[in-house]
C-alpha cells in the first residue's frame, strides 16, 4: 500500500483521484456518515433501532470535533496515507455491519451499529476531510478539481443510487453480501490511491523566526461561506427517510426515496460545469431551490396518504437535495479560490468541514427528537417549521456571501458567467 514519498513535479493526474471519488459516497452512506441513507434503511428495517437512538448516534458525530481540530495540524505529506487509512477502517466497519445484518442482530447487539456510525464519523473527519480537499487544492488544477468535485462525484452518487435500489430489493443475507462486497472494494481503492505523490518533507520554518507564529486570521468572506454551509446543512431534511417511515408515510419505499435523493445530487453535480466566474449566481440558484422545497414541504401536510402528497414528497426531496448540492459546490469553489494561494490550506479546509459536518450532525440530532415528537403528537409542525426556518436562514447567509464575494473577488461574483 505504501509508495515512497517523492517531490511532486507539476499537477497530479486527476485519474488517480477518481476511484476514491467513485467509492466514497456509497461507503459514507453505508456507514451512516452525514446521515447516510443506506444506514438509515438498515437501522430501521434490519436492526429495528428507534428514531431517537439513530438521531442521537448521528449527533454524537460531534465528538469528532476535538480530534479534527488536532488533525488540522498534520503536515500535508501525511494526506495520502490518511485517506488510505480511512478507506481501510471503512472496509472493517462495513464488514461489521454486514455481520450484524446477516445474523439479524437485535437489542444491545444491534446498537453496535450506532457505535459504527459514530466511529466512522470520527474517522472521516480526522483522516479524510483533513486530507482530501487539501490534496485537490494543492495537487490538481482548478478545472480538474471541479470535475472531480462535480462530475466524478456525480458518478459516485449514481453508483449510490443503484446501490440503494439493489439494497432495498434484498433481504438480510443479500444486504449483508452487498456490505461485504463494499468492504473489499474499499480495500482495493486504498491500495490504488498509493499512486498519488505528495511532498517528501514539510516546508521548514524560517530560521530567523524561532518563535511560533499564530496562523493568519480567516478573511471575513470565508466566515460567511462557513455560515452559509452551516445554515444549509443544519436543516438539510434531517433523518428524512426515518421521518417519512415513522411519521407521515409508513408504507413508503425508503429505497426508492433514497435513490431519488441520490439522483437529485447526481443531477446537480452533472449540471455543474467548470467555470471561472458565476459562482455567486449558482449559489443563489441553489439556495432558492432549497427555500422552494421547504415551502412545498408545508403543503404536504400531516400525512402522505394520497397521490398528491406522494408527488409533494418527491418534489421536496428533489428540490431541496438538488439545491443544497448545487449551492454547496459553488461555496466550496469560492473557498478554494480564496485559500489556494495561501498557507495553512489544511487548517482552512478542516475548519470548513468542522462547521459543515457539525451543523449537519446537530441537525440530525435535533431531527431525531423532532421525528419522535411528530410520532407521539401526530403533528408534523415541529419538523416542518425547523426545515423552513433553516432554509430562510440559509438564503440570508448565501445572499450576504455573494455580496461580499462580488466585492473582494469580482470574477466569482453574481454578475459573472
Amino acid at each position: 500500500m505504501h509508495t515512497p514519498d517523492v517531490e511532486p513535479r507539476g499537477p497530479e493526474r486527476a485519474s488517480r483521484f477518481v476511484p476514491v471519488a467513485l467509492t466514497k459516497p456509497v461507503l459514507a452512506s453505508a456507514l451512516g456518515i452525514d446521515g447516510g441513507a443506506v444506514f438509515q434503511i438498515l437501522a430501521v428495517e434490519n436492526l429495528g433501532l428507534s428514531p431517537s437512538a439513530i438521531g442521537i448516534a448521528f449527533g454524537l458525530g460531534l465528538l469528532s470535533l476535538p480530534f479534527q481540530l488536532w488533525a488540522a495540524r498534520m503536515p500535508l505529506r501525511f494526506a495520502r496515507r490518511n485517506v488510505q487509512i480511512f478507506l481501510l477502517l471503512a472496509a472493517l466497519q462495513s464488514g461489521l455491519l454486514a455481520w450484524l445484518v446477516a445474523i439479524g442482530a437485535t437489542g444491545g447487539l444491534a446498537a453496535t451499529a450506532l457505535a459504527v456510525t459514530i466511529t466512522a464519523e470520527i474517522a472521516i473527519s480526522v483522516l479524510y476531510v483533513t486530507a482530501w480537499q487539501p490534496l485537490l487544492s494543492t495537487r490538481v488544477r482548478s478545472r480538474d478539481r471541479q470535475r472531480i468535485n462535480a462530475g466524478w462525484n456525480a458518478a459516485g452518487r449514481g453508483l449510490l443510487a443503484g446501490f440503494l435500489i439493489v439494497f432495498s430489493a434484498f433481504e438480510g443475507i443479500g444486504r449483508s453480501l452487498l456490505l461485504a462486497a463494499l468492504a473489499f472494494i474499499a480495500i482495493g481503492v486504498a491500495v490504488s490511491f498509493g499512486r498519488v505523490t505528495v511532498p517528501a518533507t514539510s516546508t521548514p520554518a524560517p530560521r530567523e523566526s524561532p518563535t511560533r507564529q499564530r496562523p493568519p486570521r480567516l478573511p471575513p468572506v470565508l466566515w460567511w461561506i462557513l455560515g452559509s454551509f452551516a445554515a444549509l446543512h443544519l436543516g438539510a431534511l434531517p433523518l428524512w427517510l426515518v421521518y417519512l417511515s415513522a411519521a407521515i408515510w409508513p408504507t413508503a419505499d425508503l429505497g426508492a426515496i433514497g435513490a431519488i435523493q441520490t439522483v437529485a445530487v447526481v443531477a446537480a453535480l452533472l449540471v455543474w460545469r467548470p467555470t471561472n466566474g458565476g459562482l455567486g449566481s449558482r449559489a443563489m440558484i441553489g439556495v432558492l431551490l432549497v427555500v422552494a422545497g421547504s415551502i412545498a414541504l408545508v403543503g404536504v401536510g400531516e400525512s402522505a396518504e394520497g397521490v398528491g402528497e406522494h408527488v409533494g414528497v418527491v418534489l421536496v426531496t428533489i428540490s431541496m437535495t438538488f439545491g443544497m448540492t448545487y449551492a454547496g459546490l459553488a461555496l466550496l469553489e469560492m473557498a478554494h479560490r480564496i485559500v489556494e494561494r495561501q498557507q495553512h490550506v489544511v487548517r482552512v479546509f478542516t475548519i470548513i468541514d468542522v462547521v459543515d459536518s457539525s451543523a449537519l450532525q446537530l441537525g440530525l440530532f435535533i431531527g431525531g427528537f423532532l421525528v419522535t415528537s411528530s410520532v407521539q403528537t401526530g403533528t408534523s409542525t415541529p419538523y416542518v417549521a425547523f426545515v423552513v426556518a433553516m432554509s430562510i436562514l440559509a438564503l440570508a447567509a448565501v445572499w450576504r456571501t455573494v455580496r461580499l464575494t462580488a466585492k473582494t473577488a469580482p470574477g466569482d461574483g453574481a454578475n459573472e458567467r
